[in-house]
């Protein structure tokens, strides 16, 4: 379905005039996970298109208990009024939001839907970096292939948690009441702070962590007690949840802007391995069938939007050919 027409079918289900087979539309159309973030995003479009409008709360439950009892449509949540405060609009918006959640729960949503109306999800694609403002003032600088989650509501009250699968640049803004922000990676590992700059890289195979401000404590799920990290140092977390700290290198350390940066490292790697690399931030299926060429290595600090700006690099290196054939690269050695 088009987002286009899914809008105004959602925008009639918001003022409680869907038909049956809307309802149905709108059902199958939040099976895609991707259309959920859309669908809270005109759930708020919703709200500020009808400021003169002020939710009915206690109104609302009740009608969603009926609906849920009688499988009548919704009636509308809001009622006309004026005169009030901003702070009573506001606690009434929030109101709101709450009963979107029991609606949603109980006659749209499964544990995905419910997820995603807790949790914001900022994404990034194969070539896209992206800029992240939080509400706590602190600043996130998304790489390719990422995805940054947090709470949708109440960053900063209820915590500051963030999710992180792929890589980002932190700057965190610390709080007079020293609430820690903490990072989960994609290996149950975290990576706590006050405030601070750090750099952030979690995939499947490994997590590592780069420190150039403040103090961070880093965590996994095989360590008990967390270990410090100062300035100047990276701290890397195997698959087996084992974390090695150790400082970073000259080279790393003469270019201070380098951790923002999307770089890749290799030291004596694997071609097949970091056709791997590739693979997890590009999104491209590398394939080397000859095993003599998958072992041989690259090392060098590349930086590259795009896999076939490494590819092009490594075919020199390597004195190999790069084809592309059914959606797939593969890699061959010359003659």
């Amino acid at each position: 379905m088009k987002p286009q027409l899914a809008k105004e079918i959602v925008f009639i289900y918001f003022a409680g005039n869907a038909t049956v087979l809307q309802k149905k539309l709108i059902e199958e159309w939040l099976e895609d996970p991707d259309n959920a973030e859309t669908y809270f995003e005109w759930i708020q479009e919703w709200e500020m298109s009808r400021p003169q409008f002020l939710p009915d709360v206690g109104g609302a439950f009740e009608n969603m208990k009926r609906r849920i009892d009688s499988g009548d449509q919704p009636e509308p949540l809001y009622e006309p009024g004026t005169g009030v405060s901003t702070g009573y609009r506001k606690r009434f918006m929030n109101g709101w939001r709450w009963a979107a959640v029991f609606l949603i729960s109980a006659g749209l949503g499964g544990y995905v839907f419910r997820d995603g109306l807790l949790y914001q999800r900022y994404r990034t694609g194969y070539s896209q970096t992206r800029t992240l403002l939080l509400t706590d003032s602190s600043t996130v600088v998304l790489n390719p292939n990422s995805e940054l989650k947090l709470l949708r509501w109440a960053f900063g009250i209820f915590g500051r948690e963030v999710f992180l699968d792929g890589e980002a640049a932190f700057v965190v803004r610390h709080k007079v009441d020293h609430q820690s922000f903490i990072v989960h990676t994609t290996d149950n590992g975290k990576v706590t702070v006050l405030g601070t700059e750090f750099f952030v890289y979690t995939r499947k195979k490994d997590t590592r962590v780069v420190l150039n401000k403040g103090k961070v404590q880093i965590s996994s799920q095989h360590i008990r007690k967390p270990l410090d990290m100062k300035p100047g140092e990276k701290a890397s977390i195997n698959a087996e949840g084992m974390i090695e700290i150790k400082p970073l290198s000259k080279v790393e350390l003469s270019d201070p802007a380098a951790w923002k940066q999307h770089l890749f490292r290799f030291d004596q790697t694997a071609l097949i391995d970091a056709a791997e690399q590739l693979n997890e931030v590009f999104g491209v299926e590398i394939v080397v069938e000859d095993p003599v060429l998958s072992a041989k290595e690259v090392t060098g600090t590349f930086k590259a939007r795009e896999a076939d700006e490494l590819l092009t690099v490594f075919a020199e290196m390597l004195d190999m050919t790069v084809q592309i054939r059914q959606d797939k690269v593969y890699l061959t050695p010359n003659p």
